[in-house]
């Protein structure tokens, strides 16, 4: 299952891998007005100079959490598309929405900073490797659009319920913007935040579509009879 936030590390050069941050690794934006534009931060927290380049991409996602990503570079503008950071520095990226801005419901993006290795003139071999690659999860969202978020009936698969999250919103939702209520008619117990992230690995929903979680289940709360009752914060 994708995580919303991915940090692929590929050892390529391991020796000589370079650290970088990236800020907000998560954060919306409006489809027009001064909203529909922001910046990214990216740190070179190492002590050697630090090449990137970005990518946009739309992105769906299917009822178990795999994404589906398409280049969308007509979409969401990302400037510039490759940097060279020097050791400590840090370069602002400036990311705008360029589609439609008469969208109904959010739509979802992400951009992917790729770290490139480059090696000097003076190393025997040149050679161009992926590093590390960030991959930021951006909604665009209109105003005025709101999630809905419904549990359907929980079931048990090996030693994990299976919990059917319906979003029949118009706007992304996020579990741990949420407040889980829990019962199975004898016991009931409240998830939020953080405590929902220790039992359910992943958070986010589209707009008008189902997604299916893997949660660990509650000592001794009954599987048969058990519900959930989602509340918006």
């Amino acid at each position: 299952m994708f995580r919303w936030i991915s940090i692929i590390a590929l050892f390529i050069l391991c020796s000589s891998a370079y650290a970088f941050k990236v800020e907000p690794m998560v954060a919306e934006m409006r489809p027009f007005g001064n909203k529909a534009q922001m910046s990214m931060r990216i740190d070179n927290t190492s002590d050697k100079p630090l090449t990137v380049e970005l990518f946009s991409y739309s992105m769906t996602m299917d009822k178990y959490g795999e994404e589906t990503r398409v280049a969308a570079d007509d979409e969401l503008l990302v400037i510039p598309a490759t940097a060279i950071i020097k050791p400590g520095r840090s370069q602002s990226v400036m990311i705008r929405y360029l589609g439609d801005p008469a969208i109904a419901e959010s739509k979802a993006y992400r951009v992917s900073i790729k770290q490139v290795q480059v090696l000097r003139q003076s190393e025997q071999t040149a050679q161009v490797g992926l590093l590390f690659q960030f991959n930021t999860l951006i909604n665009v969202r209109p105003d005025n659009t709101f999630a809905d978020l419904n549990v359907e009936s929980i079931q048990q698969k090996g030693n994990k319920w299976i919990v059917p999250v319906v979003n029949s919103g118009k706007s992304y939702g996020r579990l741990t913007n949420a407040r889980l209520n829990i019962s199975d008619g004898v016991k009931s117990a409240l998830l939020k935040g953080p405590q929902i992230s220790k039992h359910i690995n992943g958070t986010l929903v589209l707009p008008n579509s189902t997604r299916y979680f893997e949660m660990e289940p509650l000592a001794n709360f009954n599987v048969e009879t058990v519900s959930i009752d989602i509340s918006q914060d």
